[in-house]
């Protein structure tokens, strides 16, 4: 027989398993012969055996009546009465009765025991007795039974027994205190004996529920049991019963009484306990008796009574007769699905996994296994456990071992470690309960599971974080394969997170690093514990603590976390809830609420009752207060969800939780681990969280007692980790590539992207780390020499010499490796702020590490001191000869004297000391000290001049320092002089002062020292003539820090009572001078900073803030440079040299920038050149003048990027004989113009050397230097923090664009000169009339709007004698560049101003769209009217204003109704009259913004239109942007309608993180929207004048032609193949193997639009012959269109499209017809097509996608199109199908043509596919039989005899032939194909060749453009003249001055441009006049208005006029004379010349 299953849904079970018809329909669908009905459900139902008895279906299990009065307790009562089973009280007593013939109770009797209402269960409780249980009689397993304690439960619990068995009859039981459930198994047979089967002791339940059985009962003696037995035999008998049954009593074990409960008519779940004492097979033994077999005959049966198994025939009368006392028990416990923590309510929910080992000691059965769920309609029980023994003890002690073993995970809650501790109890093992003993236990909550509250907080917290961990990384995953924006975002700080627990009472806050894959780190209340963590595949957690072990798992409910930990346990940690709110337990359905809506309630009471698996559960409040219902009654609620609002009685008694503050230790843990800190640094590298500082972590890596090899591994092993992670990134930044696109790179790229992006988003973190350990590798001591090997005669090396020489070699690899990783990091972009620390450290060391050895050069320098002239050594580079090298060589007792003399010569050279200079050096007791005289650089030597005296005193120790200040000092050589002034040295030698100058805190207490010193002896030192003092200290040789060239320098000065001056730390006394150090500190607080040391010139950096005012910080990098640049007229050197030690000056502010101190910091240069120069000073500022600007041209992008301002140069000008004549100081400074240059004679104080006046070069007038405008230097600061520039400097940035254009123009034709001015503004502004009018440009910062424009005069290399462009501009410095009224006003005169003129017009965008803001006036006004003033929740009524404040207000500020007695109510604030509103603040700004969107589009209709987006554009000004079509993007100026974080809030979570993902560059340029990219400022400035060269002067011009640098004649090299290529090497030409491969057009002079967009097709600007074209051509290769992941919809993820070469797509048709528009609007460009497309994309992604639409927009464009427009299908190419019609020469023939090349195809399929269509398989049979001699003789054969096997053999060469012949199909229709062809049908014009069709297409270029424009002067000569009929006339007088027709087009140009054809226009002109006044004149006649006299003078003037031919209309529009004007000028004529 083979099963079969039947599913039913999972609902309630009167749908599925109760339901009896469905039962019955089954059984008779299959045809069965009987239905067993197991437990439960259906098997207690009447219904069921009388429905299968009429269907003729046994039904295993007693008779309908039997059933039906033994099933219902009430008539089992009455009957066990009847039979004289003992019973206890209830509403039943005393009944008797006989069944009626059905076999059912009489009804009258029935209702006697029933209890109808809740009265009468109150009037029976009183009579029985309190406590009682309320009972439905059909109810079951815990259903429909209540316990009542007195009347007010009983009337709460009646309805809730009603509710949970509707329709069932109910009575009562007085409740019998103390008893034990004892259970009786029997089994009735059809014969009619009746046997007992032992019992079962089922006292252990809770709420009437079984929770353990067991069996045999030995709670009762064996005589009382067997009267049990024969109780319960006698019953059953009495009625006949048929099959199995329970008969259930109450024991009371103290009295040994026991009393009939009811009886089960069905099988138990239980019924396994039975079996296992019995060995009865009770399911066997129903069917058996179904089949009519006696139970005597059953050989199971018999051997429970003792018969041997060969007895099959003696009888047994089970009433008589005893059965053997088993000999085994059996104890059985159930698995639920309740809650053990809340009562054992039910749950439901999913299960994730069932893990139970059968035994032979215990064995078990679950009805759901893995994956399965239970929902709320299934009983709570899902498996039962059956443990046996030998005795009790035995099986108890078994099933407390299988239930530990046991594991249950999922959804639900279950009791199994409840169950292990409750068969734990004492009372429970000694066999001491009742049926109460649960309840109480439960009620008292004295069963638990046994831990450590700190234990579990802490693996809860394990849990959690790991758990979050994961789900964040998976988060993250999936984020990564959708390549969503903002990656880095998310994962940055994924690795660190803060979690509490709350748990008893208390509150955790936990602190967890993820500090590796498997590693944590947990800080709480002070501590930190290391955890490694390993998953398991099912979900749990190992986790290893200090060596033991734990097993974690848990599931997060809406109660809590359900914590398991292995050994301990299952514990849930609630969670808390705000008492005020009443939620549900568990899943159910809401039966009605207690206590009404708004009705109270109290702490404890019930609130609600809920139906949940079959039961009825009631809530209780967990405070008092006022209900508010939030479901209704039949809500399906989940578990935790929310039912009812409480308004707390008392807000502030809710208890609160404080937090942990203890000693927080763990059972048996310690709370370190020990690791290496390499380990732990790469893993901070990989991007898990660090567990200490970088600065801590690096001193741990270098700090520690290895060897240096090691010390040096470790740092490179970090330095290779950061690099391997930030490679990918930096290239991409090096691209300027934005974040989200570098990341798309990445993970294009790189297999562990999510590695990668993981530890990229910590590269702060990281940098710090690598800079820190750069930095501790400045202090590594200096390798060990070769030479400490020493000259051993023994060649062999012990052990200590290998290893020592084997360190030396590693080490020496080490340094190797170290040089080219420090390369590596010093050329990551400075553009990425993320990398200045790194790359500030880096570059600082990395000359360091590649220069030559700190001990090699002091060699070189010992043997050059020997060797050479002291002044020679002295003007020696740094790095051979500084100062610091030349310090140690003090201590040299043979050189110490030369190097003393070398160090003063050095550092003086610049300061009079020459070559001829004395230096008096001398070794005396004191020591060595020299003398010299200086004076300061820049006197004229003919001038007044003071002499200094120099003493430099070399001091071996601190004491000798000390000695030699307490002496007799003598710096003077002439005593008491007061007109000479001293300078004292003091050099410090010693260990102790190279120690000092290593610490920055023993160098400040040396300093200190030599403070008091000083102080000591200032009487001497005045006497002496000594105003400064410093204190030199050589630096100590290290590694790498040895390379500082410099020692450390400390200056005292008189004038500051000779403490030191901090800012002038480490800097000479002589840099102070040459550097004017002095001079800035009087005016900034200076801040020294670090240098990279330059070759040849020395640099100081200093941070100087402001001393007064809130100006910005300035950033000054000076440099002193003694090279001689050698400035000459005719020589480029010196700008060369110039150049270098600008650009080093630079670079070195660069690297001063990575600092975040210089964040927004202005920056400027000085450079003081030292070396004189021979020139005259006008000259030299010429030339300085002319350097500027071209080195701005060069380099302003990183002047920008730098923020420089301000170029100071000094120069000292004089021949070297004739020594300083003066000193010329030059400035280029951005003023309000940018970099605008001045420069002024400088006359400098004698005794301090600073600059004391300064004079007009040309006019010798007294002036200041250029200062900065402090209010400009805001507005600069200001636009430069919104990523911008300052609006009126963009004018300069234009006009370094325009040098750097000349300077490409020039240099390939030396004949041209540019011109001198190169731009020149006028201002627009609006007069008094509300006109534009020019003006001088005002003094920047002067407007009083946010808006700017000019008219400029640019001479450009196509317009040398000037263009005209319209600029406006944004000034985004006055109030955040927001749109205003005014601000919409202006941009709109301003751009009618360039529409009128026909000029280009350029917006510069930088704003905040439309401008937003409130009435300021009226806010501190404004009063509120609340509803209840003690109750502001309440809310309010209206705002309003008091009386006077109203009245304060000008007229119309507000509209208000008056309110007697408060003041005026607002209805609405206008604002009309006050000064907040000047300018708009809401809807009028909107208007506003309509206004300029029209005229925007206007203006694109009109006149060339551009706008550049630097910084942010926003609302209206991303519309103005789209509106004007062409736009050029900076990379860090978005395009957004709202900014990302109103958008946040908007959607109430942080999913964008910067503008970028709305407007940045990949969002625009993918899209189209933006045309160009560029990465700064002035790299978008010349865009700007890239695009404008293309344009023409106007909008009525043609392009303007240029000069071309490649002839036109030459030949295309680069030849389109039939295999992919990249169509720009066609257009442009490429570079290949080595060798230029020319393009189609002029060499360098291709520039690609719209790139990024529509990739298929590539569209650009290009000349021809040096004409400008637009050009699109087709992209041969496959491409992908990617459009990005929406971060604001999680579900959302990146889209790749492939697209196909040589196809139309939705985004290339778009593009297409985008370009074509552009071209000619504005631009007025001819167009060449090279038009290469096999059809447009028809799918239907791309229907979708509106292919259609865009294709026709191509027409559309070409439709209008103006200029000459040129379709040529190039060398391989092919034009098929819809590709062909929307570029057909028809569409627009007046300008349109098309031409193929010779080796080009156009058709409307390609050949492959008409031959599928027209020359299909038969007829290339045909074709095969026709040529094919074999065939033909194979046909022959069978026409003669006809065969099988000749058909088979013609079949065969058919096959054989079809693929040659397909291709002979195809070739013959791609015959069709060819250019021939298409010439021959008048398709093409020509068919040309490729090698000369850039020479063919440039005179017909030349000839369309020169006819078109001849045309268009006809047509405006005569404006009645057609198109066509202005071509004709032109090709008619070509054809006169040739007699015929024109040959070619060049010759045609020749002829056109020899052609005097002004008079053959003024001749059109002058015949279209008279024929107008002719026309007019008869038209007046008509209407009489003209006198006979003025039609008399009209014929005579005009005579033929009527007959005139029409023809032309010069360019200037001809006057038109009308009906009106016309007489009145004949009557003046008349007037003059009478007839």
């Amino acid at each position: 027989m083979q099963p079969i299953c039947a599913l039913v849904l999972g609902r309630s079970e009167v749908k599925n398993y109760a339901n009896v018809d469905l039962i019955c329909k089954i059984a008779q669908q299959e045809k069965v012969d009987a239905v067993w009905p197991g437990w439960g459900h259906a098997s207690e139902n009447p219904r069921l055996p009388a429905k299968l008895k009429e269907s003729g279906i046994a039904f295993i299990g007693p008779t309908s009546p039997v059933m039906s009065v033994l099933g219902d307790k009430i008539a089992a009562g009455i009957l066990a009465q009847t039979a004289g089973v003992p019973s206890i009280p209830w509403s039943g007593d005393g009944l008797t009765a006989e069944l009626t013939a059905e076999g059912t109770i009489p009804d009258e009797t029935f209702k006697k025991a029933c209890l109808n209402s809740v009265q009468d269960a109150v009037k029976c409780a009183e009579r029985i007795g309190y406590p009682v249980m309320l009972k439905a009689s059909e109810g079951g397993g815990g259903k429909g039974i209540r316990m009542s304690n007195n009347k007010e439960e009983l009337e709460q619990n009646f309805p809730q027994v009603q509710a949970e068995v509707p329709g069932s009859p109910i009575f009562m039981m007085q409740l019998c205190t103390g008893a034990r459930h004892i259970e009786v198994q029997i089994v009735g047979d059809q014969q009619g004996a009746v046997v007992a089967l032992s019992g079962r002791d089922c006292s252990t339940q809770r709420r009437f529920q079984k929770i353990f059985e067991e069996g045999p009962p030995v709670i009762v003696p064996k005589a009382t049991f067997k009267e049990m037995e024969r109780a319960a035999q006698r019953l059953t008998a009495s009625i006949g019963y048929i099959g199995a049954g329970t008969i259930e009593y109450l024991f009371n074990a103290q009295t040994g009484k026991f009393f009939f409960l009811e009886l089960n008519p069905r099988l138990q779940v239980e019924h396994p306990v039975t079996e296992a004492i019995t060995g009865v097979n009770l399911p066997a033994t129903q069917l058996q008796v179904a089949m009519g077999v006696p139970l005597q005959r059953m050989p199971q049966v018999r051997a429970f009574y003792g018969r041997a198994s060969a007895d099959t025939t003696s009888s047994i009368d089970f009433m008589k007769d005893d059965y053997v006392y088993p000999k085994v028990h059996c104890m059985a416990a159930r698995i639920t699905a309740e809650n053990p923590d809340d009562s054992f309510k039910p749950t439901s929910g999913k299960i994730e996994r069932i893990k139970f080992q059968s035994s032979v000691a215990c064995w078990g059965y679950f009805s759901v296994w893995t994956h399965a769920a239970i929902h709320e309609f299934a009983d709570s029980q899902f498996g039962h456990l059956f443990a046996r023994g030998g005795d009790r003890e035995e099986a108890r002690k078994t099933l407390v071992l299988a239930l530990k073993n046991l594991e249950v995970v999922g959804e639900i809650r279950n009791p199994i470690d409840y169950l292990v501790e409750l068969l734990g109890t004492k009372a429970f093992s000694e066999n001491t309960i009742d049926t109460s003993w649960l309840d109480g236990l439960i009620r008292e909550r004295a069963v638990k599971v046994k831990y450590e509250k700190l234990d579990v907080v802490f693996f809860a917290a394990v849990l959690r974080a790991v758990r979050t961990f994961e789900a964040r990384n998976k988060d993250f995953l999936e984020a990564i394969n959708k390549r969503r924006l903002g990656l880095l975002h998310q994962v940055e700080g994924a690795c660190e997170l803060e979690l509490e627990i709350c748990f008893e009472g208390h509150k955790f806050r936990f602190a967890v690093k993820r500090i590796a894959p498997d590693g944590y780190e947990l800080a709480v209340a002070g501590k930190k514990f290391l955890v490694q963590v390993r998953v398991q595949p099912d979900g749990s957690l190992l986790v290893s603590l200090d060596g033991r072990v734990m097993k974690v798992s848990g599931t997060e409910e809406a109660l809590g976390l359900r914590l398991r930990l292995q050994g301990v346990g299952t514990v849930l940690l609630p969670t808390i809830f705000d008492p005020s709110e009443l939620r549900s337990d568990f899943n159910g359905k809401v039966i009605r609420y207690l206590i009404p809506e708004g009705g109270s309630v109290s702490k404890g009471q019930a609130y609600v009752e809920l139906e949940a698996m079959k039961m009825v559960m009631s809530l209780k409040a967990g405070a008092s207060g006022k209900v508010s219902h939030l479901k209704g009654p039949g809500a399906i609620v989940q578990a935790g969800e929310q039912l009812a609002k409480l308004q707390l009685d008392d807000p502030g008694s809710s208890p609160q939780l404080e937090l942990f503050q203890g000693d927080f230790r763990l059972s048996g843990a310690a709370s370190k681990v020990a690791e290496g800190a390499s380990g732990r640094a790469l893993l901070a590298l990989d991007g898990f969280a660090p567990r200490s500082s970088a600065e801590a972590l690096a001193q741990e890596i270098l700090g520690s007692k290895e060897q240096l090899g090691e010390k040096l591994e470790h740092a490179l092993q970090a330095l290779e980790r950061y690099l391997v992670v930030e490679r990918p990134f930096a290239e991409a930044y090096c691209h300027g590539l934005s974040e989200d696109l570098a990341v798309a790179r990445v993970i294009e790229a790189e297999a562990d992207a999510a590695g990668l992006l993981r530890a990229h988003a910590q590269v702060k973190w990281r940098g710090e780390l690598v800079a820190a350990i750069l930095k501790g590798l400045e202090g590594l001591q200096a390798m060990p020499k070769e030479t400490e090997r020493g000259d051993r005669e023994d060649r062999h090396l012990d052990r200590a010499q290998s290893q020592k020489l084997w360190q030396s070699v590693r080490e020496e690899g080490h340094w190797n490796k170290l040089s080219d990783l420090l390369t590596e990091l010093s050329e990551l972009p400075p553009t990425a702020p993320m990398y200045a620390p790194v790359l500030l450290a880096a570059r600082r060391l990395c000359q360091n590490v590649s220069a030559e050895p700190w001990e090699k050069r002091l060699q070189a320098l010992k043997l050059g001191l020997g060797r050479t002239e002291a002044y020679k050594v002295a003007t020696g580079p740094p790095h051979s000869a500084g100062c610091n090298l030349l310090a140690h060589l003090l201590e040299d007792k043979a050189l110490q004297s030369k190097a003393l003399e070398v160090l003063v010569r050095r550092s003086y050279r610049s300061f009079g000391v020459s070559k001829d200079s004395t230096i008096r050096v001398a070794v005396g007791p004191g020591g060595l000290q020299a003398k010299w005289k200086f004076r300061h650089p820049g006197m004229p030597v003919s001038g007044a001049m003071t002499v200094w005296q120099g003493l430099c005193k070399v001091c071996p120790d601190l004491a000798a320092l000390r000695t030699f200040l307490s002496g007799d000092l003598k710096i003077l050589d002439e005593k008491n002089d007061p007109s000479r002034v001293s300078r004292l040295h003091l050099i410090l030698l010693g260990e102790e002062a190279m120690t000092c100058s290593g610490s920055e805190e023993k160098f400040q207490q040396l300093v200190q020292e030599v403070h008091q010193q000083l102080r000591s002896v200032e009487a001497k030192l005045k006497a002496q003539g000594s105003a400064e003092v410093i204190l030199t200290v050589p630096k100590r040789a290290t590694t790498l820090g040895s390379n500082s060239d410099e020692p450390r320098y400390a200056f005292f000065a008189e004038r500051s009572s000779w403490t030191e001056v901090v800012a002038f730390r480490d800097l000479h006394a002589t840099s102070l001078c040459l550097l004017e150090a002095e001079r800035l500190a009087e005016a900034f607080s200076l801040e020294h900073l670090p240098s990279v040391t330059c070759e040849d010139a020395a640099s100081e950096v200093f941070l100087a803030s402001p001393l007064e005012g809130k100006a910005a910080k300035v950033l000054h990098v000076r440099t002193v440079s003694h090279t001689r640049v050698g400035f000459h007229p005719s020589s480029n050197n010196w700008a060369s040299r110039l150049e270098a030690l600008l650009l080093a000056s630079l670079h070195e502010m660069e690297c001063a920038r990575l600092s975040p101190k210089c964040a927004g910091a202005e920056g400027r240069l000085f450079l003081n050149l030292t070396a004189l120069a021979d020139i005259v000073a006008l000259d030299l500022f010429r030339l300085l003048e002319s350097f500027v600007a071209e080195f701005v041209a060069r380099h302003g992008a990183l002047l920008q990027s730098l923020w420089v301002d301000e170029i100071t140069l000094k120069v000292r000008l004089g021949e070297e004989s004739a020594g300083c004549q003066g000193v010329l100081r030059f400035t280029a400074a951005s003023g309000g113009e940018y970099m605008k240059c001045a420069g002024v004679w400088e006359e400098v104080d004698p005794v301090t050397g600073a600059p004391a006046r300064w004079k007009d070069l040309a006019t010798g007038e007294e002036r200041e230097p250029v200062a900065a405008d402090g209010r400009l230097r805001a507005r600069r600061a200001a636009a430069r923090k919104a990523g911008s520039t300052y609006a009126p400097e963009f004018l300069g940035l234009l006009e370094a664009a325009l040098v750097k254009s000349w300077a490409t123009f020039v240099r390939r034709r030396e004949d041209v000169k540019p011109p001198k001015e190169l731009l020149r503004p006028l201002e627009l502004v609006v007069n008094v009339n509300g006109e534009v009018q020019e003006v001088e440009p005002r003094k920047a910062g002067s407007n009083d709007i946010g808006m700017l424009a000019w008219r400029l005069l640019l001479r450009t290399p196509e317009f040398p004698d000037g263009r005209s462009v319209v600029l406006i501009a944004n000034d985004v410095t006055h109030q955040a560049g927001s749109f205003g009224v005014a601000e919409d006003a202006f941009f709109k005169k301003a751009t009618e101003y360039a529409r009128k003129r026909g000029l280009p017009r350029v917006y510069i965008a930088c704003n905040s769209g439309a401008r937003v803001g409130l009435v300021d006036e009226i806010m501190p006004k404004l009063k509120v009217q609340w509803k209840d003033a003690s109750d502001p929740s309440k809310g309010f009524e209206y705002l309003y204003l008091t009386e006077a404040d109203y009245k304060s207000l000008p007229s119309g500020a507000v509209v208000a109704r008056p309110v007697q007695g408060v003041g005026y109510a607002l209805e609405a604030v206008v604002g009309q009259g006050l000064k907040s509103t000047e300018g708009g603040i809401g809807v009028e700004n909107l208007q506003g913004s309509g206004l300029i969107a029209g005229e925007t589009s206007r203006a694109y209709n009109d006149i060339f239109t551009l706008s550049y987006v630097t910084g942010r554009s926003v609302g209206i000004g991303a519309y103005l942007n789209r509106l004007g079509q062409r736009v050029i993007q900076s990379v860090d100026g978005p395009l957004v309608l709202t900014g990302y974080s109103a958008l946040n809030k908007l959607l109430g979570k942080n999913v964008y993180f910067s503008q970028d993902q709305l407007g940045g560059p990949q969002i625009m340029v993918p899209n189209g929207i933006t045309h160009q990219l560029v990465q700064h400022d002035q790299e978008g400035a010349e865009k700007i004048m890239e695009w404008l060269s293309f344009v023409p002067r106007d909008t009525w011009s043609l392009p303007q032609e240029v000069a071309p640098l490649d002839p036109p004649s030459r030949s295309v090299d680069f030849r389109p193949t039939k295999q992919p290529y990249d169509p720009r090497h066609m257009l442009a030409g490429a570079m290949q193997n080595g060798q230029w491969v020319s393009g189609f057009f002029d060499r360098d002079s291709f520039v690609e639009y719209m790139a990024g967009w529509g990739r298929s097709v590539v569209v650009g600007r290009a000349r021809l012959g040096g004409i400008p074209m637009g050009v699109i051509a087709v992209e041969t290769r496959n491409v992908e269109r990617r459009i990005p992941a929406d971060p604001g919809n999680p579900e959302s993820r990146e889209i790749v499209e492939p697209q196909a070469g040589q196809v139309w797509f939705p985004d290339s048709a778009h593009k297409t017809a985008t370009a074509i528009r552009d071209f000619n609007l504005g631009e007025n460009l001819p167009l060449l097509i090279f038009a290469n497309w096999r059809g447009f994309s028809g799918g239907t992604r791309d229907m979708y996608g509106e292919v259609l639409k865009f294709g026709a927009q191509i027409v559309d464009a070409l439709v209008d199109y103006k200029q000459p427009v040129f379709v040529y299908i190039p060398p391989e190419g092919e034009l098929r199908g819809g590709s062909w019609v929307v570029v057909d020469p028809s569409i627009n023939p007046d300008v349109m043509e098309m031409y193929a090349d010779q080796d080009s195809r156009g058709g409307i399929l390609e050949p492959a596919g008409i031959v599928e269509v027209k020359f299909r398989a038969q007829q290339r049979v045909d074709l095969m039989h026709r040529l094919d001699d074999r065939l033909k003789a194979l046909d022959e054969r069978q026409k003669s005899a006809p065969s099988e096997d000749l058909t088979q053999e013609i079949r065969r060469r058919e096959e054989a032939l079809q693929p040659l012949y397909t291709q002979v199909a195809c070739e013959f229709a791609d015959l069709h194909d060819r250019a021939g062809r298409m010439k021959a049908v008048g398709v093409v014009r020509e068919s040309l060749q490729w090698a000369s069709a850039r020479e063919f297409f440039f005179w017909r270029l030349r000839r369309s453009l020169l006819e078109l424009r001849l045309c268009r002067d006809l047509q405006a000569a005569d404006p009645k003249l057609s198109a066509a009929a202005a071509q004709q006339t032109v090709r008619g007088w070509l054809k006169e001055e040739t007699g015929g027709s024109c040959s070619s087009d060049q010759q045609a140009v020749q002829l056109l441009q020899q052609m005097s054809v002004q008079k053959k226009v003024q001749a059109v002109h002058g015949r279209a006049l008279k024929r107008q006044f002719h026309e007019v004149g008869e038209e007046l006649a008509r209407s009489g208005q003209l006198s006979g006299l003025q039609r008399c003078f009209l014929r005579c003037l005009f005579p033929g006029a009527q007959g005139a031919q029409s023809e032309a209309r010069p360019r200037s529009e001809a006057p038109k004379v009308g009906a009106k004007e016309l007489p009145g000028l004949l009557g003046n004529v008349a007037a003059k010349k009478p007839a």
